[in-house]
């Protein structure tokens, strides 16, 4: 869904309207879910006059080019004071975003959500409650039984 054109449109429609009340300054995630998730909600923002930038978290730094973990910033940009949220495409322990977590704060980034498309509904709302992260999902396991 998140590749087809029209699934792309109404994914970043929706996630964008679902995290406005968040004001972030940004959106992403963990690669390689969270990418197509951020690049639609950026390209739909934009086109509705509400831009929004995306970047991703590397599963591990390359050794070459930037050798960061975040990626898509500016040049000298930096994750430091900006509020996030982190997305992902479905989320069974809210591990992936977890991680991401963990690399946006040692940016400097406050993550003021995360935003899932589809909350399988095991283990995730806890895990984030646990970390102090607001958590929400378009959709649960439940929903589409």
């Amino acid at each position: 869904t998140m590749l087809d054109p029209e699934g792309a449109y109404l994914i970043g429609d929706l996630v964008g309207e679902a995290i406005m009340a968040d004001t972030p300054d940004l959106v992403g995630g963990l690669e390689i879910g969270a990418v197509p998730l951020a690049t639609a909600v950026a390209a739909i923002g934009h086109a509705k006059g509400r831009p929004l930038r995306a970047f991703f978290v590397r599963k591990q730094a390359k050794g070459h080019g930037t050798r960061s973990l975040v990626e898509g910033l500016r040049r000298g940009e930096t994750l430091a004071g900006k509020r996030i949220v982190v997305l992902e495409d479905v989320t069974t322990t809210g591990g992936s975003s977890l991680k991401a977590i963990e690399a946006i704060k040692a940016e400097g980034g406050h993550v003021v959500k995360v935003l899932t498309i589809v909350d399988r509904q095991e283990g995730a709302a806890a895990a984030f409650e646990a970390a102090g992260v607001p958590f929400a999902a378009l959709v649960t396991a439940a929903d589409l039984r």
